[in-house]
């Protein structure tokens, strides 16, 4: 029974603690937390890991082997691009997970978040916290993590959702504030950028938040490749900001089955980002070619502005954006519709000498 006047010694407390470390009991206390833990030697290779972790992992890790780093258990899908694994690609220079580490292994605590996407497409974001240890003269780094996916994409969908539906609404209190010194034209066309804006904004919210949700379903119809892209086009091109923009379509007469409503959306938000990053004099040229294998076709959009290389390493991430934190629904958007809907997978170059190409490649959906 609990009696508030009594204590402990200093020595007893000590004692306690060394033989409660030292026990079984403590490693079971420790798989049974309901968050990962893992424990680090100093090549990173995992020496230790709770029972949470192994069953996160435990596709990579059938027969239960604990040497591997983070990455390559997690199956992060940039791990198996390096010749050394996980660590060694310049895609870690800017995983926080990576980061937390390197600054445990001089000497400090430390807490980052990571975005890992996974080699069958799933992506993941945790919260990381490390600390250093020595244990009988060896350096160890103790790691304990999070996932918090779920809310950084509801943070992240009602963050943008509501900045951009601000934006709509003040845009269209200033133009209630303005309507009678304006031309009915320019009035007009005013308010259909604004409608037009307003539709893509809640018809965006619903589709990636019914994708993130695993709610969306697909209905597949026979698509002209060339009618699509040239409505898409149009409806861009409608926007003020935008209407300057030149782009060549060279038709290619293709016809597929696919989810037109969902590559409309992939579609849009590709050639969205390619005019928002070109100037009125450069031109975006897009073309649609048949891929190396049957009923495969690669629609591809150039654009004259290089990519930075760190933005190139967190493209495809949720919740990066070039417009700031958690601001746009990004890259991030094309690749979950187009490779967990449209069995399809999306790439990109940018260098000097092919200018910046990004490609959609897409299954005509009858054929796989």
């Amino acid at each position: 029974m609990f009696n508030f006047r009594l204590r402990d010694s200093g020595e007893e407390i000590k004692r306690q603690a060394d033989s409660v470390v030292n026990s079984p009991a403590f490693s079971t206390l420790l798989d049974d937390i309901p968050n990962m833990i893992i424990i680090m030697n100093h090549r990173r290779q995992i020496i230790y890991m709770n029972k949470k972790f192994s069953e996160m992992v435990a596709e990579s890790l059938p027969d239960g082997r604990t040497s591997r780093r983070p990455g390559e258990c997690l199956l992060c899908v940039h791990a198996s691009q390096g010749e050394y694994g996980c660590g060694s690609t310049d895609f870690c220079r800017v995983c926080g997970f990576a980061n937390a580490i390197q600054k445990s292994e001089r000497g400090r605590k430390a807490t980052g978040e990571c975005n890992i996407t996974l080699t069958h497409g799933e992506t993941f974001t945790f919260s990381v916290h490390t600390m250093p240890f020595n244990h009988q003269g060896n350096k160890f780094i103790f790691a304990y993590m999070l996932d918090i996916s779920d809310y950084k994409t509801r943070q992240m969908l009602e963050n943008i959702f509501l900045h951009d539906i601000n934006n709509s609404v003040t845009a269209l209190n200033g133009l209630n504030e303005m309507i009678n010194d304006l031309p009915i034209d320019e009035t007009k066309s005013i308010i259909n950028d604004l409608s037009l804006r307003l539709t893509d904004e809640i018809h965006s919210y619903r589709l990636i938040t019914e994708a993130e949700n695993r709610s969306l379903s697909i209905m597949v119809t026979e698509v002209d490749i060339d009618d699509l892209i040239n409505n898409v086009i149009r409806s861009l091109l409608s926007i003020r900001s935008l209407r300057n923009r030149k782009i060549i379509l060279k038709r290619s007469g293709i016809t597929i089955f696919t989810d037109e409503t969902l590559l409309r959306r992939v579609l849009i938000n590709t050639i969205k980002n390619a005019l928002e990053a070109s100037t009125d004099s450069e031109e975006i040229k897009i073309s649609i070619e048949n891929g190396e294998e049957p009923g495969l076709y690669h629609i591809k959009v150039k654009s004259h502005p290089l990519i930075p290389k760190d933005v190139q390493l967190q493209l495809f991430q949720r919740a990066f954006s070039t417009k700031g934190l958690g601001r746009g629904w990004g890259t991030y958007s094309i690749r979950l519709l187009t490779e967990r809907y449209l069995g399809g997978r999306v790439g990109f170059v940018s260098n000097s000498k092919k200018r910046t190409v990004f490609t959609i490649s897409i299954p005509s959906l009858t054929q796989v």
